[in-house]
Protein backbone atom coordinates (compact mmCIF):
# COMPACT_ATOMS: atom_id res chain seq x y z
CA UNK A 1 0.00 0.00 0.00
CA UNK A 2 1.07 3.46 -0.60
CA UNK A 3 2.28 5.90 1.54
CA UNK A 4 1.28 9.41 1.91
CA UNK A 5 3.64 11.93 1.74
CA UNK A 6 3.70 13.07 4.98
CA UNK A 7 4.14 9.63 6.26
CA UNK A 8 6.90 9.25 4.19
CA UNK A 9 8.32 12.20 5.80
CA UNK A 10 8.13 11.13 8.86
CA UNK A 11 9.81 7.31 8.38
CA UNK A 12 12.22 7.78 6.40
CA UNK A 13 15.51 9.51 6.66
CA UNK A 14 16.21 11.19 10.32
CA UNK A 15 13.02 9.69 11.83
CA UNK A 16 13.79 11.04 15.22
CA UNK A 17 14.58 14.55 14.18
CA UNK A 18 11.44 14.70 12.08
CA UNK A 19 9.41 13.80 14.87
CA UNK A 20 11.16 16.55 16.90
CA UNK A 21 10.65 18.84 14.27
CA UNK A 22 6.46 17.80 13.56
CA UNK A 23 6.17 18.24 17.38
CA UNK A 24 7.98 21.94 17.60
CA UNK A 25 5.67 22.95 14.79
CA UNK A 26 2.79 21.83 16.90
CA UNK A 27 3.92 22.96 20.00
CA UNK A 28 4.49 26.40 18.11
CA UNK A 29 0.77 26.69 16.78
CA UNK A 30 -0.30 25.76 20.23
CA UNK A 31 1.74 28.76 22.17
CA UNK A 32 0.35 31.72 19.30
CA UNK A 33 -3.12 30.12 19.60
CA UNK A 34 -2.61 30.62 23.46
CA UNK A 35 -1.47 34.27 22.81
CA UNK A 36 -4.74 34.87 21.05
CA UNK A 37 -2.76 35.27 17.69
CA UNK A 38 -4.54 33.71 14.39
CA UNK A 39 -0.87 32.51 13.10
CA UNK A 40 0.13 31.83 9.47
CA UNK A 41 2.36 29.29 8.70
CA UNK A 42 5.20 31.68 8.49
CA UNK A 43 4.33 32.76 12.06
CA UNK A 44 4.52 28.94 13.09
CA UNK A 45 7.88 28.26 11.45
CA UNK A 46 9.16 31.19 12.85
CA UNK A 47 8.03 30.70 16.49
CA UNK A 48 9.59 26.64 16.14
CA UNK A 49 12.84 27.99 14.61
CA UNK A 50 12.44 26.66 11.07
CA UNK A 51 11.42 27.96 7.59
CA UNK A 52 8.60 28.26 5.72
CA UNK A 53 8.90 25.96 3.14
CA UNK A 54 9.98 22.78 6.24
CA UNK A 55 6.91 23.90 7.75
CA UNK A 56 4.56 22.80 4.95
CA UNK A 57 6.79 19.79 4.18
CA UNK A 58 4.93 18.54 7.62
CA UNK A 59 1.40 20.79 7.18
CA UNK A 60 0.01 21.27 3.99
CA UNK A 61 -1.87 24.15 5.12
CA UNK A 62 -2.65 25.68 8.78
CA UNK A 63 -6.00 24.14 8.86
CA UNK A 64 -4.29 20.72 9.14
CA UNK A 65 -2.00 22.07 11.62
CA UNK A 66 -4.56 23.36 13.78
CA UNK A 67 -6.56 20.35 13.64
CA UNK A 68 -3.28 18.40 14.57
CA UNK A 69 -3.21 20.78 17.51
CA UNK A 70 -6.40 20.42 18.84
CA UNK A 71 -6.61 17.06 18.60
CA UNK A 72 -3.69 16.74 20.70
CA UNK A 73 -5.04 18.99 22.90
CA UNK A 74 -8.10 17.70 23.82
CA UNK A 75 -7.97 13.72 22.99
CA UNK A 76 -5.72 12.90 26.18
CA UNK A 77 -8.07 14.99 28.21
CA UNK A 78 -10.87 13.52 27.18
CA UNK A 79 -9.87 10.09 26.92
CA UNK A 80 -8.79 10.45 30.70
CA UNK A 81 -12.70 11.72 31.52
CA UNK A 82 -13.99 8.67 29.69
CA UNK A 83 -12.09 6.28 31.68
CA UNK A 84 -13.27 7.79 34.95
CA UNK A 85 -17.41 8.60 34.64
CA UNK A 86 -19.26 8.54 37.25
CA UNK A 87 -21.79 5.65 37.65
CA UNK A 88 -24.92 8.28 37.71
CA UNK A 89 -26.09 8.75 33.87
CA UNK A 90 -26.37 12.63 34.57
CA UNK A 91 -23.26 12.81 36.23
CA UNK A 92 -21.86 11.22 33.29
CA UNK A 93 -22.76 13.79 30.74
CA UNK A 94 -22.23 16.78 33.04
CA UNK A 95 -18.82 15.45 33.49
CA UNK A 96 -18.01 15.04 30.00
CA UNK A 97 -19.70 18.15 28.98
CA UNK A 98 -18.45 20.41 31.45
CA UNK A 99 -14.02 19.39 30.71
CA UNK A 100 -15.01 19.48 27.36
CA UNK A 101 -16.25 23.39 27.86
CA UNK A 102 -13.76 23.98 30.41
CA UNK A 103 -10.72 23.56 28.33
CA UNK A 104 -12.18 24.99 25.38
CA UNK A 105 -12.75 28.41 27.23
CA UNK A 106 -9.56 27.87 28.38
CA UNK A 107 -7.88 28.35 25.26
CA UNK A 108 -10.75 30.11 22.93
CA UNK A 109 -8.28 31.64 20.29
CA UNK A 110 -7.71 27.97 19.54
CA UNK A 111 -10.48 26.45 18.99
CA UNK A 112 -11.69 29.41 16.72
CA UNK A 113 -9.00 28.76 14.85
CA UNK A 114 -10.08 24.97 14.32
CA UNK A 115 -13.67 25.71 14.50
CA UNK A 116 -12.22 27.87 10.83
CA UNK A 117 -10.04 24.90 9.59
CA UNK A 118 -13.23 22.53 9.66
CA UNK A 119 -15.17 25.75 7.60
CA UNK A 120 -12.29 25.89 5.30
CA UNK A 121 -12.14 21.98 4.86
CA UNK A 122 -15.91 22.29 4.14
CA UNK A 123 -15.77 24.81 1.76
CA UNK A 124 -12.57 23.52 -0.32
CA UNK A 125 -15.04 20.89 -0.87
CA UNK A 126 -18.33 22.18 -1.68
CA UNK A 127 -18.26 21.36 -5.47
CA UNK A 128 -17.35 17.76 -4.60
CA UNK A 129 -20.83 15.53 -4.70
CA UNK A 130 -21.67 14.73 -0.93
CA UNK A 131 -20.91 10.97 -1.21
CA UNK A 132 -17.47 11.70 -2.36
CA UNK A 133 -16.23 14.31 0.06
CA UNK A 134 -13.24 13.63 2.62
CA UNK A 135 -15.00 13.77 6.03
CA UNK A 136 -14.06 17.27 7.59
CA UNK A 137 -13.61 16.18 11.13
CA UNK A 138 -13.17 12.81 12.96
CA UNK A 139 -16.15 11.17 14.91
CA UNK A 140 -14.07 11.38 18.64
CA UNK A 141 -17.08 14.28 19.99
CA UNK A 142 -19.66 11.81 19.03
CA UNK A 143 -18.11 8.82 20.38
CA UNK A 144 -17.21 10.40 23.71
CA UNK A 145 -21.00 11.47 23.78
CA UNK A 146 -22.12 8.15 23.13
CA UNK A 147 -19.89 6.57 26.10
CA UNK A 148 -21.08 9.27 28.88
CA UNK A 149 -24.58 7.96 27.88
CA UNK A 150 -24.57 4.41 27.61
CA UNK A 151 -26.26 3.54 30.58
CA UNK A 152 -29.47 4.98 29.16
CA UNK A 153 -29.45 2.66 26.48
CA UNK A 154 -31.06 -0.05 28.48
CA UNK A 155 -33.84 3.11 29.55
CA UNK A 156 -34.74 4.49 26.46
CA UNK A 157 -35.71 3.17 22.94
CA UNK A 158 -33.04 2.51 20.35
CA UNK A 159 -34.70 5.72 18.05
CA UNK A 160 -35.11 8.37 21.21
CA UNK A 161 -31.23 7.03 22.51
CA UNK A 162 -29.99 8.03 19.54
CA UNK A 163 -31.61 11.31 19.18
CA UNK A 164 -30.57 12.13 22.31
CA UNK A 165 -26.37 11.03 21.50
CA UNK A 166 -27.02 13.73 18.59
CA UNK A 167 -28.49 16.49 20.56
CA UNK A 168 -26.13 16.25 22.89
CA UNK A 169 -23.42 16.72 20.32
CA UNK A 170 -25.21 19.66 19.45
CA UNK A 171 -24.83 21.13 22.73
CA UNK A 172 -21.32 21.19 23.30
CA UNK A 173 -18.19 21.35 21.57
CA UNK A 174 -17.01 24.36 19.58
CA UNK A 175 -19.82 25.20 18.14
CA UNK A 176 -21.60 25.73 21.28
CA UNK A 177 -18.42 27.48 22.81
CA UNK A 178 -18.99 30.42 20.08
CA UNK A 179 -22.75 30.40 19.28
CA UNK A 180 -22.78 30.79 23.53
CA UNK A 181 -20.18 33.74 23.18
CA UNK A 182 -21.01 35.62 19.84
CA UNK A 183 -24.94 34.86 19.73
CA UNK A 184 -25.50 34.77 23.22
CA UNK A 185 -23.14 37.45 24.26
CA UNK A 186 -22.47 35.47 27.34
CA UNK A 187 -19.07 35.82 29.54
CA UNK A 188 -16.95 32.46 29.35
CA UNK A 189 -17.96 31.30 33.08
CA UNK A 190 -22.13 31.67 32.58
CA UNK A 191 -21.58 29.96 28.68
CA UNK A 192 -19.73 26.65 30.10
CA UNK A 193 -22.73 26.66 33.14
CA UNK A 194 -25.42 27.36 30.08
CA UNK A 195 -23.98 24.22 27.87
CA UNK A 196 -24.31 22.29 30.54
CA UNK A 197 -27.45 23.26 31.76
CA UNK A 198 -28.86 22.58 27.77
CA UNK A 199 -27.16 18.53 28.23
CA UNK A 200 -28.49 18.14 31.47
CA UNK A 201 -32.18 19.43 30.39
CA UNK A 202 -31.87 17.40 27.20
CA UNK A 203 -30.95 14.10 29.14
CA UNK A 204 -34.33 14.68 31.63
CA UNK A 205 -36.64 15.63 29.03
CA UNK A 206 -35.80 12.36 26.58
CA UNK A 207 -36.12 10.25 30.25
CA UNK A 208 -39.59 11.54 30.94
CA UNK A 209 -40.88 11.08 27.50
CA UNK A 210 -40.05 7.99 27.60
CA UNK A 211 -41.84 7.06 30.91
CA UNK A 212 -44.65 9.22 29.70
CA UNK A 213 -44.46 6.04 26.84
CA UNK A 214 -44.50 9.04 24.13
CA UNK A 215 -41.48 7.54 22.74
CA UNK A 216 -39.17 9.28 20.07
CA UNK A 217 -41.84 12.88 20.13
CA UNK A 218 -40.25 15.99 20.76
CA UNK A 219 -41.71 17.60 23.33
CA UNK A 220 -43.32 21.43 22.48
CA UNK A 221 -41.10 22.35 25.74
CA UNK A 222 -38.18 21.18 24.00
CA UNK A 223 -39.08 22.20 20.41
CA UNK A 224 -40.16 25.85 20.72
Amino acid sequence: MALSRQSITLTTGRANQKQRTRRALIEAAFQLSREGRTPTMPDVAEEALVSPATAYRYFPNMPALMLEVATRESQPRIDDVLAALPEDPEDRIDTLVSTVSGFQFENEALWRAVLSAILERWQAQVDVPEPERVPIRGSHRLESVATALAPLVETLPPDQHRRLIMATTLVCGVEAMVSARDACGLDPAEAKEVIRWAARALQRAAVQESRSGRGAEVPETVAS
